[in-house]
């Protein structure tokens, strides 16, 4: 609530019309632009409220809440995914009880305690995927890992496994089942591609399994710092721009070609990975 010295403040006085964000990811930057500006809070004036403001943003489509808390998390699990350095990309597929949510997750979480406690700390996130027949496994990006990561072999053939023209390796300290590996690449477009291919995993079908729990990660991961209604995207080319019934999203991967302001070297930056 407003302090009793600010109540004669309007909203309007005490907010502003917000028609850009711009999220500054490491060597990369994707520019929002709703098409109905989104009202915000000063910054001066958000820590002197606890009232939730709705937004113009979530007012342009027939979504339930379902469906944009669903979609929330996606961007939670990109964006994390696009600040933190993963090497390892792991399906972990529960050789018992993969029918059980509890019991399968409980199998995943304890190995990752396990491994956290022999091999040092290490980062992860981890989202469940039930297939048709309800069978339960899990994706899994993991960075830092000191753990063994083993070299798969075809059983047909001995020769090392293949899957699209990468090796695939395994997690041997993992008894409860069977890993898949293969070693994810370190460009910006690499992490974003890996990004989008784990954030499609979180549905409607794991709210109903896991009670609103739709991914897990290690504590302390690095998120991206937004700025609000930026000027420079104004004046630079974005090297892709996409458009949905929500506005548009302007993404500069490119960045060494384009003349930005010197603060924002330093946002898209490695050195806080």
């Amino acid at each position: 609530m407003l302090s009793q010295n600010n109540t004669n403040k309007s909203f309007m006085e005490i907010s502003i019309d917000v028609n850009a964000i711009a999220t500054y990811y490491p060597g990369l930057i994707r520019v929002y632009e709703p098409k109905i500006p989104i009202r915000k809070l000063l910054p001066d004036w958000e820590a002197q409220t606890k009232t939730k403001i709705s937004t113009n943003a979530d007012k342009t489509s027939n979504e339930d809440n379902l469906e944009r808390s669903i979609r929330r998390s996606q961007k939670i699990v990109s964006d994390y995914v696009l600040c933190n350095r993963f090497e390892l990309f792991a399906t972990i597929t529960i050789a018992q009880d993969r029918y059980s949510p509890e019991q399968s997750k409980n199998k995943v979480h304890n190995w990752l305690k396990n491994q956290r406690t022999r091999t040092g700390k290490f980062t992860y996130i981890l989202v469940p995927e039930c297939h048709k027949d309800g069978a339960l496994h899990f994706h899994a990006l993991i960075g830092g890992f000191l753990g063994e990561v083993r070299q798969s072999i075809n059983p047909q053939n001995g020769n090392p496994l293949t899957r699209k023209g990468k090796f695939v390796y395994e997690l041997p300290s993992f008894t409860s089942g069977f890993t898949k590996v293969q070693y994810i690449g370190q460009t910006a477009e690499d992490h974003a591609k890996v990004g989008n291919y784990i954030r499609k995993y979180i549905t409607k079908d794991m709210v109903s399994i896991f009670n609103q729990k739709r991914f897990w990660t290690s504590q302390r991961l690095n998120k991206p710092i937004q700025e609000d209604n930026p000027q420079w995207y104004l004046e630079t080319e974005a090297d892709s721009v996409f458009e949905n019934e929500y506005g548009k999203i302007y993404t500069y991967t490119n960045l060494a070609s384009k003349i930005l302001p010197g603060y924002i070297n330093l946002l898209t930056g490695d050195e806080h990975l």
